[in-house]
């Protein structure tokens, strides 16, 4: 067993560390504070540096990354702008869905989302994200066509997407009823309604909502009645994306906060100094580390052909804890800077505080985890 990245990955994990502090970073606070979304210039330099290409078809210029070396550029991009991570992973999902998408979507829709063109997932509805089987948007076949009706919500780019990928009930209730379908944000019946939160505001997340929307039977992506599985293949992996840019806000504060316990002066000598800091900051590095490992261990079950829910569970719900734990102690070791706009702690924090619900909350992945430790027969659900 491998616990260390090959030559090739850390030089991957350099190359976009180093981009993301030269491109990103100096744009983060700006684009919080005034709802500028990225700049052309930026998104650019994105493609240029292949982070839309990295699991996409050979033919479109793929790179054929592993799912560690996604996870990889997720905690990088993270360290500098969290919401960035958003336009990353979901060119991984685009790619994932490419095999299964008629070839004249493909052919239209992967070179636009290549270039920069925003696309969104939806799964999430008002009722409840987490039970992604019971969903109640509905798409009804009409000849060549399928009408769709329904709202998603917590959906990022709402308002900014091109296409939106989205799962609807076409059969019986349950799991097995559920469709995936690619629709363009430009037909009739769609809405989009961004929100007003208090972090993530690059992502501009909202509602979609349907009104009896007719999209082409082509557009389905796989064969009716298999949109969970979609679900909860880019789920599962995804899980791992989501801590991953949390841990690297999480650890960028941290190298932070260690210059700053150095230089800062209490009672004549170093913050770093009393011991009360250092054991702070040695407990921080610790579960930093420790929930990094939980996340690259899943991805690389992942990428080996095997299952990791309960895996992927674990990284989840406990790196964004971590994460939002070592970012809040790094804000108070700043004192009164570190709620200060003029710093990036208090937006790290912010952003990374929603994730705790993001593709399911702590109480869902701890049933996840159980499930796998007791059985169906024995588990709470």
């Amino acid at each position: 067993m491998s616990f260390g990245f090959t030559d090739d990955q850390r030089a991957l994990r350099d190359s976009v560390r180093k981009f993301a502090e030269a491109e990103l970073l100096p744009h983060y606070r700006r684009w919080d504070q005034t709802g500028e979304f990225i700049t052309k210039e930026v998104m650019d330099k994105i493609i240029d540096m292949g982070l839309l290409s990295l699991r996409l078809p050979e033919e479109y210029g793929g790179q054929g990354a592993s799912f560690v070396d996604c996870g990889i550029v997720c905690e990088e991009i993270g360290r500098c702008d969290h919401n960035v991570r958003y336009i990353i992973s979901n060119a991984i999902h685009l790619g994932e869905m490419a095999s299964s998408m008629h070839p004249e979507l493909r052919e239209e829709w992967i070179p636009r989302i290549a270039a920069g063109e925003m696309m969104s997932l939806a799964f999430t509805e008002p009722r409840g994200g987490a039970d992604a089987g019971n969903i109640i948007t509905k798409a009804v076949r009409d000849g060549d066509d399928y009408i769709l009706s329904g709202e998603k919500t917590s959906i990022t780019f709402c308002d900014v997407s091109k296409v939106v990928f989205v799962s609807a009930r076409t059969g019986k209730p349950g799991p097995k009823g559920l469709s995936f379908f690619l629709v363009p944000t430009d037909l009739p019946g769609i809405t989009a309604v961004p929100f007003q939160r208090m972090g993530q505001h690059l992502d501009r997340a909202g509602s979609f909502f349907f009104d009896d929307v007719r999209i082409p039977a082509r557009n389905m992506i796989g064969e009716e009645n298999t949109g969970f599985i979609w679900a909860m293949t880019i789920i599962g992996y995804n899980r791992n994306f989501v801590p991953l840019a949390c841990l690297g806000a999480a650890q960028k504060s941290l190298e932070e906060t260690i210059e700053y316990a150095k230089t800062r002066q209490i009672m004549g000598q170093p913050m770093s100094k009393w011991q009360a800091v250092a054991t702070e900051l040695a407990n921080m590095a610790t579960q930093i580390e420790a929930a990094r490992l939980l996340c690259y261990r899943a991805l690389s079950l992942k990428d080996q052909g095997l299952r990791h829910d309960a895996e992927s569970s674990m990284a989840k719900w406990w790196g964004v804890k971590v994460a939002n734990e070592a970012l809040y102690t790094c804000m108070r070791l700043h004192g009164h800077y570190g709620w200060a706009t003029a710093f990036p702690f208090e937006q790290r924090l912010r952003d990374c505080l929603g994730m705790e619900s993001a593709d399911g909350p702590r109480e869902v992945h701890h049933g996840i985890i159980a499930r796998d430790l007791l059985g169906r027969e024995f588990a709470p659900f």
